[in-house]
């Protein structure tokens, strides 16, 4: 009885003075004067039913939870709280914050990239490949299949490029491209250090082979030696100034090296260099959301998805970032979007589901969250537990 009297105080009180949060009204349950952690946690659990994305009250219940020992249900909590506002300084710093929803392997991540595609349409100027492939003594033969093997690669076709390199006898093994194709399957292969000899050894019969000095750059930052790395993109940058991808390219090391200035800047040259680079504008959008740059990031995304309408993956980004915002029902239509190409993606259709319930659609929310985690999920799958049951 004294518990309840002690919570009907704590409801007018809290009604009275009670603090404006990013879902709800409410918060402070004292423990003192008799009060024990289980109605505390009644408490907040109504406030959740009705405001379910309020993060205090869910830090608050995190508390109490941890109280009574029951660790995992307060590590949800606090789990949550940091998923709904990762802007918080209480919980997560400026890093970590930033971290959620982080590039993800579709060709565009920092770290990126066991299918880094060296071949796309209009960023490696195709002159420079014709160029190293005219150039010397090699039979046409020979020149068919380097053009089949560069047109294997450029489909991921990557046994199929192997076996036509196997096939150019040993007198057309002297040209630069031949090499320069072996190291490129060895990147693709997560052979580096094999990679950077092929590339040295085109580089040795040409020394004006552009692309060569580009790919052996690359290498070297998978090998995250980037002092040789950059020393490559600026022989590179030297003889070809005008090619956008190797712009991009050392972007991505910059930002990899730790590098944040001029990181900013090559991302920014790149896209500048190129009448449309949309691989160059998405990593450069959520480079900006790596940089806290939330509102800029927005208005990059929302050019791109302007400019690109068809481009699914697109909306996977601007989704994670509506979702850090909090808005959680433009966050679900994108994340539509985006599943419609991608159905198998168990954590995108989690997220989905996390943000359908903050946006008060339970039934269907938890109906992703139990298929994603059937699917695979398993980051945060706790959740769950006690989101959904």
């Amino acid at each position: 009885m004294k518990n309840i009297l002690i919570l009907i105080l704590v409801v007018i009180s809290s009604s009275l003075y009670g603090q404006l949060t990013n879902g709800g009204i409410i918060l402070e349950y004292p423990l003192s004067q008799g009060a024990v952690p289980e109605t505390g946690i009644v408490y907040y659990t109504n406030i959740l039913e009705e405001h379910p994305q309020n993060t205090n009250a869910l830090l608050k219940r995190s508390a109490l939870y941890r109280t009574l020992g029951k660790k995992i249900e307060a590590e949800a909590d606090m789990t949550l709280a940091q998923l709904i506002n990762p802007y918080s300084s209480l919980y997560v710093s400026q890093d970590k914050r930033n971290s959620l929803f982080s590039k993800r392997s579709y060709g565009y991540s920092t770290d990126d990239e066991e299918s880094n595609n060296l071949f796309p349409k209009n960023y490696l100027l195709e002159d420079e490949y014709k160029r190293v492939l005219f150039s010397g003594n090699i039979t046409p033969e020979s020149k068919l299949l380097m053009e089949s093997t560069i047109k294997s690669i450029s489909e991921g076709n990557h046994i199929a490029a192997r076996q036509i390199l196997e096939t150019i006898t040993d007198l057309d093994m002297h040209n630069a491209l031949y090499y320069d194709l072996q190291g490129v399957l060895y990147i693709e292969e997560q052979e580096f250090e094999k990679a950077v000899k092929m590339f040295t050894y085109a580089i040795a019969i040409d020394d004006h082979f552009t692309i060569a000095y580009h790919n052996r750059a690359l290498a070297y930052k998978f090998l995250e030696d980037y002092t040789a790395s950059e020393k490559d993109f600026i022989t590179a940058l030297t003889q070809r100034a005008d090619i956008a991808k190797i712009k991009f390219s050392k972007a991505k090391m910059l930002e990899l090296k730790g590098d944040k200035d001029g990181a900013r800047y090559f991302y920014e040259t790149a896209i500048e260099s190129s009448d449309d680079y949309p691989e160059a504008r998405l990593n450069y959008s959520t480079f900006l959301k790596a940089a806290g740059e939330y509102t800029k990031a927005m208005i990059e995304l929302n050019n791109l998805i302007e400019d690109h309408p068809n481009e699914n993956n697109h909306y996977y980004v601007r989704g994670g970032l509506y979702f850090i915002y909090g808005e959680y029902t433009n966050a679900v239509k994108d994340f539509d979007k985006y599943l419609e190409a991608n159905t198998d993606d168990h954590d995108v259709l989690f997220y989905r589901g996390l943000s359908l319930v903050l946006s008060g659609q339970s039934s269907r929310g938890c109906e992703d969250i139990n298929n994603s985690i059937g699917s695979g999920h398993t980051e945060h799958a706790d959740l769950y537990l006690y989101m959904c049951n």
